[in-house]
């Protein structure tokens, strides 16, 4: 059974799909294990981060006094 017939896909068509997809799966490789420590990381920065003080404003018009 001829593929590329099936599919309806040239040749260089499928061969872009299957750079894509192993390019998907360097990315998942590479990326999944890393992810964890990452989503530990910001945990850690949003809980350490201390709260933004709130100034007070620094103009008051002449009608509020």
């Amino acid at each position: 059974m001829n593929r590329r017939a099936t599919l309806g896909m040239s040749f260089a068509e499928l061969v872009m799909t299957r750079i894509g997809h192993g390019v998907a799966a360097l990315c998942l490789l590479f990326i999944l294990p890393i992810l964890p420590f990452i989503a530990v990381a910001a945990a850690v920065s949003a809980v350490v981060r201390p709260s933004p003080e709130t100034p007070e404003p620094t103009y008051r018009p002449d009608w509020a006094e």
